[in-house]
């Protein structure tokens, strides 16, 4: 059925029941006050009041509804009325209230009105598909959804630039900030500390460092009646649609690792995480973790970057919980087959007198013998060869601080910085008198005391020498920065295992930031692999320099840091 003859058979005296169809939306900008609710009722009440063949029905009214999808309340309740029968004529203030998706609003004027022998009036646009059926048919109005979509796309787009330039300059845009969390009162794009719940945070943090696994805190939690981030908002009076306001949450794995991996509670503004498809399709999806816009150090830390590092790591570990404790055992993740690379299996035997503990490969164990060997060990054995390595680092980092403090502090060094300052202040001074050279040969040649031949070769002397002059300046200047500052930079080796020097029994968390792997081999042979491997070279090699340097070598003689980490 074409669109010139959908309504041909309807009588010309006939009563329309009238929908009168009104729809606002953000999208709308600077025109709001025109098309206003009130705007768009009072000049479609007027034009019914003036065609006595139009009964008005009922008004359908969307107010804060995009035109790019039909999901729209009203509209989708005004549908259901002509599916009933109980409407079969739809006026509009203009084709933009009916929609601004071209595809679907003439999907609906071209084809589902007809179909359903719907008049539709526009009034702006001079559109009536019954009284002049061409008005449908002109060229004129799939040009018209084709601008409004146009305009929605633009607005669409302009938004977003602006979104984006607020994220990247480090400016919360969000409606709710991460649990731990609220928005300054003077600046609604920054966030500052609610300590209620950042406590809870590091809460969680801590006990996970310690070997607490993520249902074992989730459980913790539930027991101490803390509420989840969702009841906390609504104990707030936070309207957070995105929760159910009837049912009561309890906290989970799942909250629990989402805590973990926030990198917001180091102090850095992610933002982005999610995006809208389109502005037709209003679906949310993630995006990818390179692609998302983090802005560092915009807001005060609750967790120090050390410790979500360490959370970071361990989470990427395979790790074993006990169902008695609900607890990580101390070197979970960390213990593996020397030969085949996995994790090894904490297994207990209940003996009268004593219970054991033991650590055995868990390829042997699932696989057989054929697949790799037992590598059976004790647990207390373990731990006793990783306390003692760990307290040798720990005298190793001592000793080298030590050495590095006298080193930068030495009057030997005193000294051989003197010698290179005087150098520098020569060569100063020859490139200041280079300098005065150069600026003098134009004007001598100017003047007619040199020639433009002997000019250009003096310039090219003058400037090479000039060259290897300040290359030499800088080259000093480094040696002395060098001298001066020493190992200026924080060596992560010494800081790390230093700050350890007290310790009298091995805990999951010294285990967590000092070591990276256990290798358990056959034969009790054991292998362990600490962190910082790159910054102890760094701090061997700086002593081992100074010690040739120096002639005062008797701190250096009873020195013994020869353990390759």
């Amino acid at each position: 059925m074409s669109i010139n003859n959908a309504l041909s058979n309807e009588p010309k005296n006939r009563v329309w029941n009238t929908a009168l169809y009104i729809r606002l939306s953000r999208e709308d900008g600077d025109k709001m006050e025109s098309d206003s609710v009130k705007s768009q009722r009072d000049m479609l009440r007027d034009f019914l009041s003036k065609n006595p063949d139009l009964k008005y029905y009922d008004e359908y009214v969307d107010d804060g509804y995009s035109g790019t999808n039909f999901n729209r309340e009203s509209f989708e309740r005004m549908f259901n009325d002509i599916r009933n029968n109980k409407v079969n004529c739809i006026i509009v203030k203009d084709l933009s209230r009916l929609g601004r998706n071209h595809i679907e609003t003439s999907k609906y004027i071209e084809i589902v009105f007809p179909m359903l022998k719907v008049r539709f009036i526009s009034l702006t646009d001079q559109i009536d598909s019954y009284l002049n059926p061409q008005s449908i048919n002109n060229v004129i109005v799939p040009f018209k959804n084709l601008l409004n979509d146009e305009y929605c796309r633009d607005i669409s787009m302009k938004i977003r630039s602006s979104l984006t330039i607020k994220r990247e300059n480090g400016q919360y845009i969000g409606s709710f900030p991460s649990y731990g969390y609220i928005k300054d009162p003077n600046d609604k794009h920054k966030l500052i500390i609610d300590e209620e719940a950042a406590n809870n945070v590091r809460t969680i943090y801590k006990m996970f460092i310690n070997g607490s696994s993520l249902r074992g805190i989730a459980t913790y939690l539930n027991d101490n009646k803390v509420l989840t981030p969702s009841e906390y908002k609504r104990n707030k009076g936070y309207n957070d649609r995105h929760y159910s306001s009837h049912d009561k949450t309890l906290w989970d794995s799942i909250g629990i690792r989402r805590i973990l991996t926030n990198q917001m509670y180091v102090g850095d503004m992610v933002q982005k995480q999610m995006e809208i498809v389109s502005y037709k399709v209003n679906i949310c999806r993630s995006v990818d973790k390179d692609k998302r816009i983090v802005v560092k150090n915009t807001h005060e830390a609750i967790i120090s970057r050390e410790d979500f590092d360490k959370v970071q790591s361990l989470l990427n570990r395979d790790t074993r919980i006990c169902t008695r404790t609900n607890t990580l055992d101390l070197f979970s993740g960390f213990c593996k087959c020397g030969d085949c690379k996995r994790g090894m299996n904490k297994k207990h035997i209940h003996q009268s007198y004593k219970d054991y503990y033991y650590y055995i490969c868990s390829t042997f164990k699932k696989s057989g013998k054929n697949a790799c060997t037992k590598h059976a060990i004790r647990v207390e054995k373990v731990k006793e060869v990783v306390f003692t390595l760990i307290k040798q680092y720990i005298n190793i980092a001592v000793t080298m601080d030590n050495l590095i403090d006298f080193i930068n502090n030495s009057a030997e060094k005193c000294k051989e910085t003197s010698k290179i300052e005087k150098l520098l202040k020569d060569k100063i001074k020859e490139r200041d008198d280079v300098n005065r050279l150069l600026n003098d040969l134009y004007p001598d040649w100017k003047k007619g005391f040199i020639t433009q031949e002997m000019f250009l070769s003096l310039k090219d002397k003058y400037s090479l020498q000039k060259e290897e002059i300040v290359k030499c300046i800088n080259n000093l200047e480094n040696q002395i920065d060098a001298i001066k500052n020493g190992l200026t930079k924080e060596n992560r080796f010494i800081e790390n295992f230093k700050k350890y020097q007290n310790i009298t029994e091995l805990t999951r968390d010294i285990v967590v930031e000092l070591i990276n792997n256990i290798y358990i081999y056959e034969n009790g042979l054991i292998e362990i692999e600490v962190k910082f491997r790159d910054e102890y070279l760094t701090a061997l090699e700086y002593i081992e320099i100074n010690k040739q340097l120096y002639i005062n070598k008797e701190k250096f003689k009873n020195s013994q840091i020869a353990i390759v980490v």
